[in-house]
């Protein structure tokens, strides 16, 4: 199987970015990068990008990690950058490679090895074999470790705990399937109006394997009978199966940031701006990725916006139980007094406003990359109707949501 690593993503992605938008290396300040699933000889994928692309070596590049929540992290901080006069040209993005996530020796074994390469026994010949042999114990003991797919702090999976919030906030399973399948229908109906082509630009395979130019997981003629016959995945007694979730992939995004200043200074559109963004935590049992719940309504509060103000929302799409979940939240009167504090809910979110174009579920979650990809769909998507605002939001793991509102001006350009 021929892949592309975090970097190689990272790379096709910028690189795209440059071509597209034409700005000239020298005034680029910062790459600001999201990784999630790290390569140990190269854990600054930030620098590696700026060192692969050649570009000015001033750029230091700095690497964040905040699960899947990393791409948007990079993003905001890239805006906090620039707010703070720290920069005035950022690029921010994020990447990860599921087919290149490294699979860890058992701690003994790994030892033994170690030993017989840098502790002389290489040298010893057959004894030192055999003394190799003698450490590394049982061959039934060698078994490598697979990256960890389960929360840390709870030992239980994502997909666990998206069925344990399906049944807490009664996400039926014939909801989630129905979500899932207009996740296809959209992002199908997208790619042949050319939406999502827009977004895309060209991955290289190494030793001149061939070129990817569009998503392959896109499932246009999804036959719902099937999806409902489905088991579950996570629990026996659960509702969420594989039709619902989103696919764990490989894949790269980015954005060019600026300060309005710069941005009429060097000709660029300045019809888009980050009105508010919020970053909210939870305890992660059993809820782990129900704190979209809290950061919505206070990016809207900061924004000074309500929910009906909102004319595109890009949720990503973890589980359809996920979103539905954060959805039937906010328009949850109990909800919102428990768990926010106000008398009434914060409001109900227009099916016909969310997703429109598609989701993880469709496209995949490429952790780190999925951040660039919903803001970017937002974007154009205000572009293309008009629209004037967009909520962006993500869960990730360990109990964290970020939210995003932008706004989009065009008598400002």
């Amino acid at each position: 199987m021929i892949t592309v690593d975090s970097i190689g993503l990272g790379v096709s992605s910028v690189s795209g970015l440059l071509n597209k938008t034409q700005i000239d290396p020298n005034l680029i300040d910062e790459v600001i990068w999201g990784n999630v699933v790290l390569n140990t000889k190269a854990p600054n994928v930030a620098r590696e990008i700026v060192l692969d692309l050649n570009l000015p070596k001033k750029i230091t590049g700095v690497t964040v990690s905040r699960a899947c929540h990393s791409g948007l992290e990079a993003i905001l901080q890239g805006i906090r950058l620039i707010e703070h006069g720290g920069a005035q040209v950022v690029v921010a993005g994020g990447s990860d490679s599921m087919s290149n996530g490294e699979i860890s020796l058992p701690r003994h074994l790994g030892h033994a090895l170690g030993m017989y390469k840098y502790g002389g026994a290489s040298s010893q010949g057959f004894k030192g074999v055999v003394k190799l042999l003698k450490d590394a114990g049982s061959p039934m003991t060698w078994v490598p470790t697979p990256p960890a797919i389960a929360e840390r702090s709870t030992g239980h999976t994502m997909g666990y705990h998206a069925d344990l919030m399906a049944e807490s906030r009664d996400v039926k399973r014939e909801s989630q399937d129905a979500f899932a399948m207009a996740s296809h229908v959209n992002a199908g109906r997208a790619r042949r109006e050319g939406k999502l082509a827009q977004e895309i630009v060209p991955v290289v395979l190494p030793n001149g394997a061939g070129v990817i130019t569009e998503d392959n997981l896109i499932r246009e003629k999804q036959d719902s009978g099937k999806m409902a016959k489905l088991k579950p995945v996570f629990r026996k007694q659960g509702t969420v199966t594989a039709a619902s979730s989103s696919p764990l992939t490989d894949g790269a995004s980015c954005v060019l940031i600026m300060s309005e200043q710069k941005a009429r200074e060097l000709g660029y559109p300045t019809d888009m701006t980050v009105r508010s963004y919020s970053t909210t935590a939870i305890d992660p049992f059993p809820e782990l990725l129900l704190a979209p719940a809290l950061a919505i309504p206070k990016a809207l509060d900061n924004a000074g916006l309500t929910l009906n103000d909102i004319d595109v929302f890009e949720i990503h799409e973890a589980f359809a139980a996920q979103v539905l979940a954060t959805v039937a939240c906010l328009a949850s009167k109990e909800f919102c007094k428990e768990r926010l504090g106000r008398d009434e809910p914060v409001g109900e979110v227009d099916p016909r406003k969310l997703n429109v174009n598609g989701g993880s579920i469709a496209i995949g979650h490429p952790f780190s990359a999925t951040g660039g990809r919903v803001v970017t769909s937002c974007m154009n998507e205000l572009r293309r109707t008009g629209k004037r605002y967009g909520l962006v939001s993500i869960c990730a793991a360990g109990g964290i949501g970020g939210v995003c509102i932008l706004e989009h001006n065009p008598n400002n350009n």
